[in-house]
């Protein structure tokens, strides 16, 4: 019986040791599989990001022509705050807002990209929409921030469309600062922690790192 005993052992060891294999390969294919479904969550909806293939620069700029605040044009939403908040949010499109779409761009791209006129290609990220998730007809107050764009890239002087990209993120930043899921139009979340300027321009990190992994893999 003894013998039998010890025969049998290493046969149970190794049963469990198969099941610890199973469980590990499976928890780091699903691990595998989430983020490869954040890698594709920009979607190229015209042309290619082929023209960019052995480009070092890519002008990036960030417009808000076209941007509504709270669901109104952003004129008209700007005349209802107060002339200190108008001037932070002025400030903040210019500096941070800006800042934080060029950092996390960097961060996931091989092309330089930034505010480089001498670019032969440049990426322009119209602003759609910005929004507070909460409640109120105010930006400023508790809640997430949804920034929602359109990637537009065209060769520098040139208005024609090469490509676009929209996408769909939504994401707080509680497992990473900046992991958003995305799908169909440029939609992303900030968390609900911090003043407005700064929730929004988490935001604007999230398009940086969405775009910079679409255009990394889309350009080689």
């Amino acid at each position: 019986m003894k013998q039998y005993n010890k025969l049998m052992y290493p046969k149970k060891r190794k049963s469990r040791m198969s099941r610890v294999n199973f469980l590990t390969v499976l928890i780091f294919g699903l691990i595998a599989l989430f983020y490869s479904s954040c890698s594709t969550t920009m979607k190229i909806t015209e042309g290619s990001l082929g023209f960019l293939k052995g480009q070092e620069k890519l002008r990036v700029v960030l417009n808000f022509d076209d941007a509504m605040l709270q669901g109104k044009p952003e004129k008209t939403y700007l005349a209802m705050e107060q002339p200190q908040w108008v001037e932070r949010w002025e400030a903040a499109k210019s500096s941070s807002f800006k800042e934080n779409l060029y950092e996390h761009l960097n961060k996931n791209v091989h092309i330089q990209c930034g505010d480089y006129p001498d670019a032969q290609y440049q990426a322009t990220v119209r602003v759609l929409s910005v929004k507070r998730k909460g409640i109120g007809k105010y930006l400023e107050g508790p809640g997430t921030r949804e920034v929602t764009c359109m990637v537009i890239f065209t060769k520098t002087g040139d208005p024609k469309p090469l490509a676009k990209i929209k996408a769909k993120g939504d994401s707080q930043g509680k497992s990473s600062p900046f992991a958003p899921k995305a799908a169909n139009t440029a939609i992303f979340i900030a968390g609900a922690v911090g003043g407005n300027n700064q929730l929004t321009g988490r935001a604007f990190g999230y398009v940086g790192q969405d775009l910079g992994r679409v255009i990394a893999k889309k350009s080689r």
